[in-house]
């Protein structure tokens, strides 16, 4: 007899932290809910106002504690709002034909699930209905109020529509200022065409608690300025299907960086009805490439995913699956029409022989490479252990980190985190236990002191777990109390003692020289380029250009020492992430490519950049 498989509700949390990783994540899946709905209306040859509006609170340390998101479109009644929250329910029409972004029936759930608790309201046809949804702490399942959903009341003189008021819980979101915070609600790729409709009316409401200022601005996108250089139909090799490629030149460089949604320069992919990835391909290097803009309108991709083909499409918002057969014959054919565009634009951009650097500063920066390349080295071959520090705001007992592979036979450095008010109703003392027998904790219970670095806030302990036998998993319990704390970890081969190729992109090690480049209009400060090695410094880059000039003059000045190592060592912290990352020295979270290389280089930074800035700023210049 056939029987369906248990599915641990667990997953929902799971899935939800997939799709939502950050604040702009939720707001990307609010918005493009509301805009369909508007799609709808429109479709429907009815008028509408196409108002949006965002309200977030920020705190002290870029604490986010509330989200809303309101519109005055279509509004739900209990049925479709009993819908709305049903777990792969699709709601937005895209599988009847709609041209809309509701692919995978996921957004408006996994938003609320991955930030906190949700309250939504919505009005439709004077009948008004609300629920509140959540995850419960001790079970992991979603849950929603019933008993509010049944209250359905009648409500005259009012408009349509939803709204969605999230009270943030996880503490792992966070805010940027309120000029970051806009910048990137209005460059996302997968907004920019909501954000430049004409008949779409977007409005932010930033409210800095800690300042004490409330902003209320309009969200408007305006796309880069360009010429127009190459519109065809281009025809799918294999597939048959229709792309229409539009490619635009800017008279600048524009901003690009892998995996970053805000970058303005590349080439969106897009349906009729969404913007599903944004990518330079092969030339995200290039800074040539940089100056391009445009669209691939696929309309048989549309076709094929309201057919079912989803696997053509990462299931965790992350843009096109470009492992896929069919997403790389996309690839290859954008390729070809890019490729004589920036290789044309590369030779325009090459200049005459850029001026000579003076024998002083040569050999600093002769040093320099040699320390880098040793600080390399001690990084990504032979990374010592240390302890991972906590944010000083935790609100929760932790153990860092979280997920961890330990090496067979070598104990592994752990921490554990408490907040004070934790400490004050359950105690300090600490028990450690593990679900498998071959991954052993050294200490199985400790007593929490006060951390050094923040002693009014948080209580901490450090512990050893080994591992002794290849291959196994399993989970470390940290438990206070009532309250516990959990990490998961795999037992991993030894790592063979070997020197690294990776290493060397030349014979000279990793970093084999540091140049001033004299590009006009520069993407970017500084860049390290893999096939060669060597650092380039952007010296007509304007922040760059007021200190130092051509041939590195100015490098002797106080204010040219400080740029100068501060250059070096953003490129250098930067590589060394990529790298470490590559090698598996850095964890990744799965779905927070992006935000785990930041956090690489900031913890490298820590590490490495004042020693960078020891050797500059102290360097006697002849």
């Amino acid at each position: 007899m056939a029987k369906d498989l248990p599915i641990n509700p667990r997953i929902v949390e799971q899935l939800a932290r997939a799709t939502v990783k950050n604040l702009v994540d939720g707001i990307v899946e609010l918005i493009t809910n509301s805009d369909d709905s508007y799609r709808r209306l429109e479709e429907l040859h009815q008028n509408v106002s196409g108002e949006i509006e965002i309200y977030v609170e920020r705190e002290k340390y870029g604490i986010c504690k509330k989200l809303t998101v309101k519109d005055k479109a279509e509004g739900m009644s209990k049925k479709e709002l009993q819908k709305a929250i049903e777990f792969g329910g699709e709601t937005s029409g895209f599988t009847e034909g709609r041209s809309v972004r509701g692919l995978f029936g996921r957004g408006l759930k996994e938003t609320i699930i991955a930030l906190g608790e949700g309250y939504i309201t919505s009005i439709k046809k004077g009948r008004r209905v609300s629920t509140r949804l959540w995850l419960d702490k001790k079970s992991k399942k979603p849950q929603y109020d019933d008993e509010l959903l049944n209250r359905e009341e009648s409500i005259i003189g009012r408009d349509n529509g939803t709204e969605i008021n999230i009270t943030v819980t996880n503490d792992r979101i966070r805010i940027p200022d309120y000029k970051k915070f806009k910048e990137q609600v209005t460059t996302h790729y997968a907004l920019r065409d909501i954000n430049s409709a004409s008949n779409r009316k977007i409005t932010l409401v930033f409210d800095d608690l800690k300042r004490k200022q409330k902003i209320q601005v309009y969200i408007k996108f305006h796309p880069p300025t360009g010429e127009k250089i190459l519109e065809k139909e281009l025809t799918l090799p294999s597939f048959g299907d229709k792309v229409i490629i539009r490619i635009y030149e800017s008279p600048t460089p524009l901003s690009y960086q892998r995996n970053n949604p805000y970058g303005l320069a590349g080439i969106l992919i897009k349906t009729t009805g969404a913007i599903l990835d944004n990518q330079l391909f092969k030339f995200e290097n290039e800074p040539a490439a940089y100056y391009f803009f445009g669209e691939a309108i696929c309309i048989g991709l549309e076709e094929r995913l309201k057919k079912g083909e989803t696997e053509l499409i990462d299931q965790n918002r992350g843009g096109l699956e470009w492992r896929h057969d069919y997403c790389s014959a996309l690839a290859r054919i954008i390729e070809k029409e890019l490729e004589p565009l920036i290789l044309r634009k590369k030779k325009d951009l090459q200049k005459t022989p850029p001026r000579e650097v003076k024998e002083s500063t040569k050999k600093m920066l002769r040093k320099l490479c040699n320390i880098l390349n040793e600080l390399a080295k001690y990084e990504l071959e032979d990374l010592p252990e240390k302890p991972v520090e906590p944010a000083p705001y935790i609100t929760d007992l932790q153990i860092k980190p979280e997920v961890a592979n330990i090496e067979l036979e070598k104990p592994r450095i752990f921490s554990i985190y408490a907040p004070a008010e934790l400490i004050n109703s359950q105690g300090k003392q600490v028990k450690i236990h593990s679900t498998n027998s071959y991954i052993q904790p050294l200490s199985t219970s400790l007593n929490l002191e006060r951390h050094p670095k923040y002693p009014e806030q948080i209580w901490y302990k450090y512990f050893k777990v080994v591992g002794r036998e290849d291959g196994v998993e399993g989970e470390i319990h940290a438990i206070l109390g009532s309250e516990k704390a959990i990490a998961r970890v795999k037992v991993t081969s030894p790592r063979k003692k070997k020197k690294s190729t990776r290493l060397s992109p030349r014979k000279g090690g990793l970093i084999t020289d540091i140049i001033p480049d004299e590009l006009d209009s520069p993407p970017q400060r500084v860049y390290y380029r893999k096939e060669d090695g060597i650092i380039r410094i952007y010296i007509k880059f304007p922040s760059v250009a007021k200190f130092i000039g051509r041939g590195l003059e100015g490098v002797e000045t106080d204010a040219g020492r400080l740029l100068l190592a501060e250059l070096v060592g953003e490129a250098f912290c930067r590589t060394l992430a990529r790298e470490g990352i590559e090698a598996g020295k850095f964890q990744v979270i799965p779905g927070s490519e992006f935000d785990s290389f930041v956090i690489a280089v900031n913890e490298l930074q820590k590490k490495y950049l004042h020693k960078i800035q020891d050797i500059i700023i102290n360097w006697r210049f002849k």
